[in-house]
């Protein structure tokens, strides 16, 4: 995937700036606060409709602006080329476009134009919430796997109405209520096993990406691993049955729990992945240098992944990543990259790399020759 252009308007800090890009490695760089990371969030939006660093749509109106408006170029590996348009405003909310359509749900565009965003807020993959890792992991899946994004959208859904009625029904509860209650757990059960076992899948494919992705770096000796931790007992080469089976019995046992604390105790959206390197823990012993290589090849693994199941090298957004870096692993890095596809890197400093474009931001957009 090749992103050509990207056109902004009244988008954080940018009020109306063209960005046009060339294949493989693309390096933004000037001051702290000229919009180089701007760029990046905008891209992961006329990709996959949000910010990557979790920011609200409202967030990103320019100052004083009443809407904003996003229009990418995009070309896939194939040659095909397409458009896709953001638009946000607070009266009418966020509307998306792909070659001027719009689309009737915002999970459509998923997977259209894989992307893969690296930045220093991506520490909290390791140090952060569980919430963080689900939130990786179901982007990967996600983009590969309409269906999983699909169920996971319903279960979204039926965790929302389910902890509803467990909330209305504490105290007394109703006949009625049990029999709603009982409804709409037969229907939780059925996608909680549905996304557990395709995360568990996930797992199990991911984990020779993330190795790829360690042998790439010479100088790194560890041994990376990934576990899928759930309070659901999984035993190895589980069945979507299975699991449903497991489901179904644990909730049945804590049914009463739930109703007299109102909340759904079980599920997918409690569950978590556990990272090791050399069979400890990275969260809880690894350095912070660990870490950060942890999350680098991380992400070097998710664009291995995405890109061997959908056949299409996705977009990689890296922002600030050479700051962490001396110049012969800044190097190593830029070697490593070219190769993968497009690849657009933010940085404060023009660099001194061979056969990369280098752009300027500032309060206007110089391209330089490569």
């Amino acid at each position: 995937m090749k992103l050509i252009a990207i056109h902004l308007q009244n988008f954080r800090r940018h009020g109306d700036a063209r960005l046009e890009l060339g294949e493989g490695v693309n390096i933004l760089y000037g001051r702290n606060g000229a919009g180089k990371t701007n760029f990046l969030e905008a891209i992961h939006y006329a990709a996959l409709t949000k910010s990557f660093i979790n920011a609200s749509d409202a967030e990103c109106l320019k100052f004083g602006a009443t809407h904003f408006e996003i229009n990418a170029e995009w070309e896939s590996d194939g040659g095909i080329r397409s458009t896709a348009r953001v638009y946000f405003s607070n009266e009418q909310g966020k509307h998306v476009f792909v070659n001027k359509s719009e689309l009737e749900s915002f999970a459509k565009i998923v997977g259209e134009y894989p992307c893969v965003a690296l930045s220093p807020f991506d520490l909290a993959l390791v140090q952060g919430a569980p919430q963080e890792r689900r939130r990786f992991l179901d982007s990967s899946v996600s983009q590969t796997n309409k269906a999983y994004l699909e169920d996971l959208l319903n279960y979204r859904r039926a965790l929302t109405q389910r902890n509803k009625l467990l909330s209305e029904m504490k105290g007394a509860p109703s006949d009625a209520q049990r029999q709603s209650l009982a409804v709409w757990t037969e229907s939780f059960a059925a996608l909680a096993a549905a996304i557990m076992f395709r995360r568990l899948k996930f797992v199990q494919e991911f984990a020779e990406s993330l190795a790829k992705a360690y042998r790439l770096f010479h100088s790194f000796s560890e041994t990376p691993t990934i576990r899928y931790d759930s309070d659901v007992e999984i035993p190895p080469n589980a069945t979507k049955a299975d699991i449903l089976s497991e489901i179904q019995l644990r909730l049945a046992r804590i049914e009463e729990e739930e109703i007299r604390r109102g909340v759904t105790l079980l599920g997918a959206h409690r569950d978590d992945l556990d990272f090791q390197i050399n069979g400890v823990s990275v969260r809880k012993f690894a350095s912070q240098g660990q870490q950060k290589t942890f999350v680098v090849c991380l992400k070097l693994a998710q664009h291995f992944y995405i890109q061997n199941i959908l056949n299409e090298k996705p977009i990689f957004l890296l922002d600030d990543v050479f700051s962490e870096l001396d110049r012969d692993r800044a190097s190593d890095l830029v070697e490593l990259l070219k190769p993968m596809g497009q690849s657009i890197i933010t940085t404060t400093e023009k660099k001194q790399f061979d056969n990369v474009r280098q752009i300027l931001i500032d309060d206007g957009i110089h391209a330089t020759a490569r």
